[in-house]
C-alpha cells in the first residue's frame, strides 16, 4: 500500500522513536505476520479466499487510520499489527484465488496477466504516497490511504464473488473433509 513504508518514518519525525521502539514494532509487524500466515490459510481452507482479502483490506484500511491516531510509539503497534494481518492475506490468499478463477490449463496466463497487471500499481503506491505525504503531510496521507483500502474492501465485498462458493472454481480447491 501507499502508506505502510511511511509509518516507521512518521513515528521516527513525529514520535521521537528510539531504535527500542522500532525494534518493537518491528517484532510486532513480524509476530502478526507469522501468527496470521497461519490462521489465514485456515479461513482460507474452510471459507474461500475473498474473504481472507477482504480482511486483509479491512485490516490495510484500519492500519492507516490507527497510523493516523498515533499520538506515541506506544499506541503506534495497533498499526503494525495489523499491517501484519493484512500483509499475511494477501500472502496466503492474493494469488490463490486466481488460481480458483482459472482452468489449469490457463495458470501460467492468469497468474502472469495478475502480477502484469498489479505491477504498476505496486510500483506506484510507495511514490505516491511519498508524494502525498510531502505535499499534505503524513496523516492526510493515512487518511487517503485508509479511504482508498475501504474503497477496495466494498469492490471486493460486492463486486467479486468467491469462486468456490459460487460455483466458479477451476482450480485448486482444498478437498472437502
Amino acid at each position: 500500500g501507499m502508506a505502510a513504508g511511511f509509518y516507521i518514518v512518521y513515528a521516527s519525525e513525529h514520535l521521537c522513536l528510539g531504535g527500542a521502539e522500532v525494534g518493537f514494532l518491528t517484532a510486532v509487524l513480524t509476530g502478526s505476520q507469522a501468527v496470521m500466515n497461519v490462521a489465514w490459510g485456515a479461513v482460507a481452507d474452510r471459507r474461500g479466499h475473498k474473504g481472507v482479502l477482504l480482511a486483509a483490506s479491512l485490516a490495510m484500511a484500519l492500519a492507516s487510520m490507527a497510523a493516523w491516531a498515533a499520538t506515541s510509539a506506544g499506541s503506534l503497534w495497533v498499526a503494525f499489527a495489523l499491517l501484519g494481518a493484512s500483509l499475511a492475506g494477501n500472502a496466503v490468499s492474493g494469488m490463490n484465488i486466481v488460481l480458483e478463477f482459472c482452468p489449469p490449463e490457463d495458470r501460467p496466463t492468469y497468474i502472469a496477466l495478475t502480477n502484469t497487471l498489479l505491477a504498476p500499481t505496486t510500483a506506484l503506491a510507495p511514490l505516491v504516497g511519498g508524494w502525498l505525504a510531502t505535499r499534505l503531510g503524513y496523516r492526510a496521507m493515512f487518511a487517503l490511504a485508509s479511504a482508498v483500502a475501504a474503497l477496495g474492501a466494498t469492490i471486493l465485498a460486492f463486486w467479486t464473488r468467491e469462486p468456490r462458493h459460487a460455483g466458479l472454481s477451476q482450480g485448486i480447491v482444498p478437498s472437502e473433509r
